[in-house]
């Protein structure tokens, strides 16, 4: 029997003992993810929310307008200052 727990059974008691309602998307394989929430109406509010800083955060826009800075752009930085 399996005693050890999975990494989002970890977050689902770390997020549950520090946060009211709690969002978990996480994936490892392409077209794929895990949902784990603990009660489905603020997950719902939790989702839009994020949807809205990733859109807002990630796709640039007139009125947003955000320079990312990736982290392999960091690293090659790096390195062409120290050659």
């Amino acid at each position: 029997m399996k005693d050890e727990l999975t990494p989002i059974e970890q977050c689902q008691i770390i997020l549950g003992e520090h946060f009211e309602n709690y969002l978990i998307v996480a994936s490892d394989k392409p077209h794929e993810c895990d949902v784990e929430y603990n009660n489905s109406f603020a997950a719902l509010g939790l989702a839009a929310i994020a949807r809205k800083v990733v859109t807002e955060g990630l796709l640039p826009s007139a009125d947003n307008d955000v320079d990312i800075v990736w982290e392999d752009d960091l690293d090659d930085e790096d390195t062409s200052d120290s050659v």
